[in-house]
């Protein structure tokens, strides 16, 4: 066993094991995705209890293993208590960080995703905007820092500006003559080519300002859901409950 070390981050998910443990997926900045075993942590009286729970962001102290670490406790700064209350919210956090514990790596640090589920996590608690925008917005930010940035600025056949659809097929918008030539094209309001440029070229602090007409929000849901659908080959448990609640 290694010497503790203190990191700081985000629990990403927390399972049962053995008779009184839990097993965590901890989102880090300084090592990016681990695995923890938390010994004793279901028992009434764990101190551990409170501290092990999913969407807990802090600085957590563990001992490094072989294959994984020993969590010996930690410091939340944010509970997300008030989104713990509510089931839906709980659904879109559980789906973020599922996306996260698939799509991240060991070893690999990224404050910029730290940042990114502590901002999604935060509007969605706040309830100031629609749960679907907050939703798109965090799949299409996450794909780009996980290198599958959608081509939004020129033709993603031309390189030409005036852009005026989207082409699956293409990874990304297309020109006006671009647009002829390709089948899958959906044309789309400059409103949405704007909030899809936004998105991407924003700092993180930023990105949850701003409200969508209903028109504009089902193009942006319909232009993200197909993008993401393309580049992450896998289906969440907790969006198939969303989908129920809906």
């Amino acid at each position: 066993m290694k010497e503790k070390v203190e990191l700081k981050g985000i629990i990403l998910s927390s399972s049962p094991v053995r008779d009184y443990d839990k097993r965590l997926v901890i989102l880090t900045k300084e090592r990016g995705k681990i695995t923890a075993f938390a010994n004793g942590a279901r028992k009434m009286n764990s101190s551990f209890s409170g501290i092990t729970e999913p969407f807990n962001f802090g600085t957590f102290s563990l001992y490094e293993g072989y294959d994984a670490y020993r969590f010996v406790g930690g410091e939340v700064k944010e509970y997300f208590r008030d989104l713990k209350n509510d089931i839906e919210g709980i659904c879109y956090g559980t789906y973020f960080c599922e996306i996260l514990e698939y799509l991240c790596v060991e070893g690999i640090g990224d404050v910029n995703v730290i940042n990114l589920i502590y901002a999604s996590l935060k509007a969605l608690e706040g309830k100031k905007l629609k749960p679907l925008l907050i939703r798109r917005i965090f799949e299409l930010k996450m794909l780009a820092f996980d290198g599958e940035m959608m081509s939004a600025f020129s033709c993603s056949k031309c390189g030409k500006e005036k852009l005026i659809s989207y082409s699956n097929n293409n990874d990304g918008l297309l020109c006006d003559e671009c647009t002829k030539s390709a089948s899958d094209a959906k044309l789309i309001n400059e409103t949405t080519v704007y909030t899809l440029q936004y998105v991407l070229s924003s700092a993180i602090n930023k990105l949850y300002t701003f409200e969508l007409a209903d028109d504009i929000l089902r193009e942006f849901d319909t232009v993200v859901g197909w993008y993401f659908e393309k580049h992450v080959d896998k289906k969440f448990k907790s969006l198939e409950i969303l989908n129920s609640l809906s």
